[in-house]
């Protein structure tokens, strides 16, 4: 039983909280009994769970309990009024777990993935949390981030993953690396509000690393001069943009869809 606020495990989930400490320990934290149950079941390396005094008697959380004694991975029970401070929800579970980040071979996502999302700037955590959850959902595919993105561990993009974080690779990647994406046979599209071409345009692809630009600025100039295609989503309404993760789930169901065909 964990009592105190004082107590390491406690102030380290609290530092969790901060990017640098996230960054500097290669570790963040997951809550909620559905992510707890995927970590385990992909065997995630889990480094020790905390539970509420008073969620012990839910029978989800007893067969988490249960899984842990089989596995030998830690867990501590904590005073309510200690861990309703820790978490980030407004209805909590009752359970938080502290998680090790993958660890993802830049060579080895280029040969397993022809399809790769390249975040440019993205700020706001529900629409990183979106697209990588639909990225997987569309995949086998890959999530690159420029600096300037959202910090993908930050509490709020991990809630909007919907597990996605644990089990497909996401990385921080400079726009140099879209060269190299080039160099082995990826084609970098663009997506640009003020773009001639569409989806309708394109006519193969093999290989592709599709650009989602910023939420207010769109993809920077930069990225546009140095892609192979800019291409926009045709609407036929009287909106004229839509949400970040939006048009991003668009674009990946769309260029998903071209490179089934080419299979």
């Amino acid at each position: 039983m964990i009592e105190s606020k004082e107590n390491k495990k406690i102030k380290y989930i609290r530092a969790l909280n901060l990017k640098k400490h996230r960054q500097h320990n290669k570790q963040y934290y997951i809550e909620g009994i559905k992510l707890i149950n995927e970590a385990l079941r992909i065997k995630a390396k889990i480094q020790y769970i905390l539970i509420n005094e008073i969620a012990t008697a839910n029978k989800d959380i007893c067969n988490i309990v249960s899984i842990c004694d089989n596995d030998n991975i830690e867990y501590f029970i904590v005073k309510h009024n200690i861990f309703k401070e820790l978490s980030s929800t407004i209805n909590s579970q009752g359970i938080i777990a502290v998680v090790k980040m993958n660890q993802y071979n830049v060579e080895e996502i280029i040969k397993n993935n022809n399809m790769i999302v390249y975040c440019d700037r993205i700020q706001d955590p529900g629409n990183l949390g979106t697209i990588i959850r639909t990225t997987e959902a569309f995949g086998p595919g890959a999530v690159l981030l420029s600096s300037g993105c959202v910090d993908p561990y930050n509490p709020k993009v991990v809630r909007a993953t919907a597990g996605s974080l644990l089990r497909i690779p996401v990385l921080d990647c400079s726009e140099q690396f879209l060269l190299s994406l080039k160099q082995n046979g990826f084609q970098v599209i663009s997506t640009v509000v003020n773009a001639n071409k569409s989806f309708g345009d394109i006519e193969k692809l093999n290989k592709v690393c599709l650009i989602i630009g910023n939420e207010g600025q769109g993809v920077s100039k930069s990225i546009r001069e140095l892609s192979d295609l800019c291409i926009k989503i045709n609407m036929t309404g009287n909106t004229e943009s839509l949400n970040a993760s939006i048009a991003a789930g668009i674009c990946i169901y769309e260029i998903s869809k071209t490179l089934r065909k080419m299979l």
